[in-house]
C-alpha cells in the first residue's frame, strides 16, 4: 500500500509529470537507441508488428539502429531514419513547433523494397513520420507512423495490404547511447 501510495505522489512514469525535469536550453543532439514498446498494424494483420516486435507486444524491442536527435540550434535539419528493414534510408526533416518537442517529417520514398526472400522484387511507397518529446537529457517518448501504400512488383509475391495506404504505429522510448 504504501508503495502504492508513492507512486502516486511522485507522479510514476509519466513523462508530462515534472516539467521542470527538463530543460531544453541544456539539451544536446546526439544519438539514441530506440525501444519499440507498442506496435498498431494496419496494414498486414500483425505482419508488421511481428517486425517491429518479434518477442510478442509484452517485450519492448530495441531497433537495429541508433536515431539522430538534433540540437535545437541545429533545426531544421534533414537526414534519413533507419527503423528495421525494410524501413531503411527514410528521409525526415526535423523541427520543433514549441522549442521541446521534436516532429521528425518524411518524405515519400516510392521504390521500398519489401524483402526479395519474402515478397520477391515487390516494392512500396512509405512515408516516416515521428514526434519525440524529450524528458530528461537522456530519454525522449514518442511515436511514429508509417504509412504504406501501393505494393507492386512483377513476380506476383507482393502482399496485400488491409487497406491502401495502410498505416502502421509505433509508440518509441529514445534513450542516449
Amino acid at each position: 500500500m504504501l508503495a502504492l501510495l508513492l507512486l502516486f505522489a511522485c507522479g510514476g512514469n509519466d513523462p508530462d509529470s515534472d516539467a521542470s525535469a527538463f530543460d531544453p536550453a541544456a539539451w544536446e543532439g546526439g544519438d539514441f537507441d530506440v525501444d519499440v514498446v507498442a506496435v498498431d498494424d494496419d496494414c498486414l494483420g500483425g505482419a508488421f508488428e511481428a517486425l517491429f516486435m518479434p518477442d510478442g507486444p509484452a517485450e519492448p524491442e530495441t531497433l537495429d539502429y541508433t536515431l539522430r536527435l538534433p540540437g535545437y540550434a541545429d533545426l531544421p535539419d534533414a537526414y534519413a531514419m533507419d527503423l528495421r528493414a525494410p524501413f531503411l534510408s527514410m528521409p525526415v526533416t526535423a523541427e520543433t513547433d514549441d522549442g521541446v518537442a521534436f516532429q521528425l517529417r518524411g518524405d515519400t520514398v516510392t521504390d521500398l523494397p519489401m524483402g526479395f526472400a519474402s515478397y520477391g522484387d515487390c516494392t512500396i511507397t512509405a512515408v516516416v513520420n515521428a514526434d519525440f518529446k524529450p524528458s530528461d537529457q537522456s530519454t525522449a517518448f514518442g511515436s511514429a507512423t508509417i504509412d504504406v501504400s501501393n505494393p507492386r512488383g512483377d513476380d506476383d509475391r507482393c502482399p496485400l495490404f488491409d487497406a491502401d495506404p495502410c498505416t502502421v504505429a509505433l509508440d518509441l522510448t529514445a534513450l542516449r547511447n
